[in-house]
């Protein structure tokens, strides 16, 4: 028999699963309409406040506004009062100088092609605004009949406060006269060497009058009407480049000094100096030192201006000599009552050249000092001679070239010769041979065209010597004799 399937009864709304769904859904609606009751007020009060905020308008008042806007005829707006813009200041030229003469040679180049627009720029490079007077003045020099000597006499002067010094040569047109200009020189890392001052002869002074004037106060902008006019703008004062030599300075003294001296023109040195200070002797030795080593100024670097004071100068004059391969130097001391005095040399330090100059000698076995201090006070020329022998060394008959020239030039002019031996042999002996050896030097002037009467000679043996003829240990001193052997030579000046 056959069972008919049992029908589920019907799902109860209270006892079913759709009691949970109900029971959430309940929960939700219950709180939303918490969160509502809570957030309400305080969501009005902000609204209230935007609306009475300054300012404030609904969408509908701006729409109007707009709208009342664009139907207006529209106004042109004035245009802003724009500023013209300042002019550019020149750039530098791009000029650059390894070495301070390859800057001296250019501009000796430029100013002798005639091109005074580049000499004046390069003059000019550290100011460019200078360069347009720096043209005028070398046109001016042309002109005036200066015209630049060649390019290979351009020369380094020497180093003085920091600075390098050049000079431009220039003659003038049916003189064989040179004069200079003189360029203080800056390294500028960017630019290599640049004209820091220049110097003209007092002979160039007129031509300072052709460069035109300094630039004219700046022009104000126009006032703007019912404003009061603005106070007129001061021009930037510019230091002039070039200026004239108000006396000689310093360097530029020494330098002359020194290159009489390497012409061997002692009359020409010895008018700078002071002859109280300085004896003839020495000053005529260093003439010597300068002839028979065949000396020149270094060009690397040939004077150095150690104290620069207004009334005191101390200048190293650095030279070389090819033929005995050295490198020495001298110093010179400078002075003057007051800046409105000429300088004076006061002081001459030789003991560097004098002790390289006698190193050179010494390899030929017979001392060469030119300058000695003698023993009975005061500074003489020296000449020596080999043992036992009264006959002159071929450097001293340079020596006497020299003085002989010095004496001829004034009668006037007397001289004391006096003969000296080392210790070695007897004393008749060596009063003899002293005796011989300053008529061997009196002799020789006499064919070098020295009147006897200016010459005096005696004979003073081993009495006066400028070494010990030995050691400390009693020995034998050969290089001390060789000191001693000598003709001392007295200018009576």
């Amino acid at each position: 028999m056959q069972i008919p399937p049992r029908s589920s009864p019907p799902r109860s709304v209270y006892g079913g699963s759709l009691v949970p769904v109900l029971i959430v859904v309940g929960a939700l609606a219950l709180s939303t309409a918490i969160f509502f009751l809570f957030t309400k007020k305080k969501i009005q009060s902000q609204k209230d406040a935007v609306a009475e905020a300054p300012g404030a308008t609904d969408s509908t008042s701006k729409s109007a506004a707009e709208t009342a806007k664009s139907a207006a005829p529209a106004v042109p707006a004035k245009p802003p009062t724009v500023k013209p813009p300042e002019p550019p200041k020149p750039a530098p030229p791009a000029f650059a100088f390894a070495r301070p003469l390859d800057l001296g040679r250019q501009l000796v180049r430029s100013l002798t092609t005639g091109d005074f627009a580049t000499a004046g720029k390069l003059a000019a490079a550290s100011d460019a605004e200078q360069s347009n007077s720096a043209a005028k003045l070398f046109e001016k020099l042309a002109s005036m009949g200066y015209k630049p000597a060649a390019e290979d006499q351009v020369e380094l002067l020497g180093l003085v406060e920091n600075r390098t010094r050049i000079t431009l040569p220039f003659v003038m047109a049916g003189s064989q006269e040179t004069v200079r200009i003189q360029l203080d020189l800056e390294r500028d890392e960017k630019m290599g060497w640049k004209v820091a001052k220049a110097t003209l002869p007092k002979a160039m002074s007129s031509a300072i009058a052709a460069m035109p004037a300094s630039s004219p106060a700046a022009t104000p902008a126009p006032a703007t009407p019912g404003t009061p006019a603005p106070a007129p703008v001061a021009a930037a004062s510019m230091k002039p480049l070039f200026t004239v030599e108000d006396g000689t300075d310093a360097l530029a003294f020494a330098s002359d000094f020194v290159r009489h001296l390497l012409k061997h023109d002692f009359n020409a040195a010895r008018a700078f100096v002071d002859d109280k200070k300085v004896p003839v002797e020495r000053l005529l030795g260093l003439c010597i030192v300068f002839e028979e080593g065949q000396y020149s100024l270094n060009p690397a670097k040939p004077l150095i201006v150690t104290i620069a004071n207004p009334e005191v100068s101390w200048v190293i004059a650095q030279v070389q000599s090819e033929s005995l391969q050295q490198n020495t130097e001298f110093g010179v001391e400078l002075k003057r009552a007051d800046t409105a005095q000429p300088w004076k040399i006061v002081g001459l330090n030789l003991s560097d050249i004098l002790g390289s100059f006698a190193k050179s000698a010494s390899k030929l076995g017979v001392p060469y000092t030119p300058i000695v201090k003698n023993p009975k006070g005061g500074e003489s020329l020296a000449l020596y001679f080999e043992y036992d022998r009264a006959e002159l060394h071929p450097r001293a008959l340079k020596q006497l070239e020299v003085i002989s020239a010095l004496m001829k030039a004034d009668p006037s002019k007397k001289l004391r010769i006096a003969g000296h031996t080392d210790e070695k042999g007897e004393d008749d002996y060596n009063i003899r041979l002293s005796r011989g050896r300053a008529e061997s030097v009196k002799k020789q002037l006499a064919i070098l065209g020295v009147p006897a009467d200016q010459v005096e000679t005696t004979g003073l043996g081993k009495a006066q010597p400028l070494s010990p003829n030995k050691k400390s240990d009693g020995t034998d001193d050969p290089e001390g004799r060789s000191h001693n052997r000598r003709a001392e030579i007295y200018l009576d000046f």
